[in-house]
């Protein structure tokens, strides 16, 4: 696991603020905001992740009757963060810390990429220049089951090479066997096949979307073929970040993890609910456990876009706003025009700045005063000087 030379506070500010210029959320206000409109929270059973390296919680709280939650009648999916620390019994003097982010109420390949996006730069933010990003798709439950019946015939006649408490529970759960095999890299994980090989029609044009958007939101990456996670946990995408090195001998740190864990909602919940999420956990050396909130100014803009195009393009846009320090409004999970015009008016800005398609290709930027109602077109690079004064 990485060890940052970064205190614990300070480690969970530079990654809290990066998260909250995304429109992610602490988990801890959503559930006042909930208990405020008469809204239950379910804590979850905590639910350690796979990868023992980790000590987190694969999801915190989400609402139980998130039906009447007021964000997703308005089709708003829920953006929160989970920060969490933990000592290790065997060396106590050591802060594993993680934060977790996770967009709840959404099937839309977007939640996939502004989690990476806010992945990518939370690690910039942290002092990591040299890592990469590799992402792999498991599929849907039609997708893992063809993928399992396959994976337990190639090695039927080699099982008893199998750790004995593997061997065991085969039967039960051979996704988490399988899972476990690929992450310690066992020999015989290289005799498995590749989970994408087993994709139905409809994963596979949704993994193709999640790489198009990947490309279009200029978030550099490598498909990991043999990347795999448990299919009772995750579904369709999974992803993983880890630092590189110039030493081909060094093995790489897993710096972060996630993907689509819509299975894990399954008790909870009528069906399943779209759950994505990425945990970013490092190591660091103080005592101290404080949780480092930074103070954000408040927003004098907020941003609408118009088309798939300029949707995309605002991400970067919003990166653009967040290296500057320059606190900004957006509505990425919005689609109609008229809804995010709804909630820019709502959150009482001084500017609206809305982006088509035609704006999109010219890098450019329609600026609507909401005092006078004058509007003016404004280059994108501009922008950032502009709100500043």
């Amino acid at each position: 696991m990485k060890i940052l030379p970064l205190s614990t506070e300070a480690f969970f500010k530079k990654a809290v603020n990066v998260a909250e210029c995304y429109g992610f959320s602490n988990v801890d206000d959503l559930r006042k905001k909930a208990t405020a409109k008469g809204t239950t929270l379910l804590g979850l059973q905590k639910h350690k992740s796979e990868h023992e390296e980790f000590a987190h919680h694969v999801l915190a709280d989400v609402f139980k009757h998130y039906s009447s939650s007021c964000d997703l009648k308005q089709k708003k999916p829920l953006m929160f963060y989970t920060p969490s620390t933990v000592s290790p019994a065997s060396t106590p003097s050591v802060r594993i810390n993680a934060l977790t982010l996770n967009t709840v109420g959404t099937n839309d390949p977007l939640a996939e990429i502004v989690l990476l996006k806010s992945a990518t730069s939370i690690l910039r933010e942290l002092g990591i220049k040299k890592f990469s990003l590799r992402i792999n798709s498991i599929g849907d439950n039609d997708s893992s089951v063809r993928f399992l019946r396959e994976a337990a015939l190639r090695i039927r006649s080699r099982m008893h090479e199998l750790p004995t408490e593997l061997s065991n529970n085969m039967r039960a759960n051979p996704g988490a066997v399988f899972a476990q095999l690929y992450n310690e890299k066992h020999p015989l994980a290289e005799e498995l096949p590749s989970p994408i090989e087993y994709l139905t029609t409809p994963s596979r044009k949704y993994f193709k979307e999640v790489l198009e958007l990947l490309g279009n939101a200029d978030i550099p990456f490598e498909l990991s073929d043999k990347l795999y996670a448990n299919p009772n946990i995750y579904s369709h995408t999974i992803f993983e970040i880890v630092e590189t090195s110039e030493n081909e001998n060094t093995s790489p740190i897993v710096l972060a993890r996630g993907g689509r864990y819509d299975e894990l909602t399954r008790p909870y919940v009528r069906g399943t609910l779209p759950s994505t999420g990425i945990v970013i956990a490092m190591r660091t050396n103080d005592k101290n456990s404080k949780f480092g909130r930074p103070r954000r100014r408040k927003a004098n803009a907020c941003l609408v876009h118009i088309g798939k195009e300029a949707r995309i393009r605002s991400i970067n846009i919003i990166e653009t706003f967040r290296a500057r320090k320059i606190p900004i409004e957006q509505c990425l999970y919005f689609e109609r025009f008229s809804e995010q015009m709804a909630y820019a008016e709502a959150q009482h800005t001084k500017y609206i700045l809305i982006i088509g398609q035609q704006e999109a290709r010219e890098n450019v930027v329609l600026m609507r005063n909401t005092d006078d109602h004058s509007q003016q077109t404004v280059p994108i690079d501009m922008l950032p000087e502009l709100l500043d004064r």
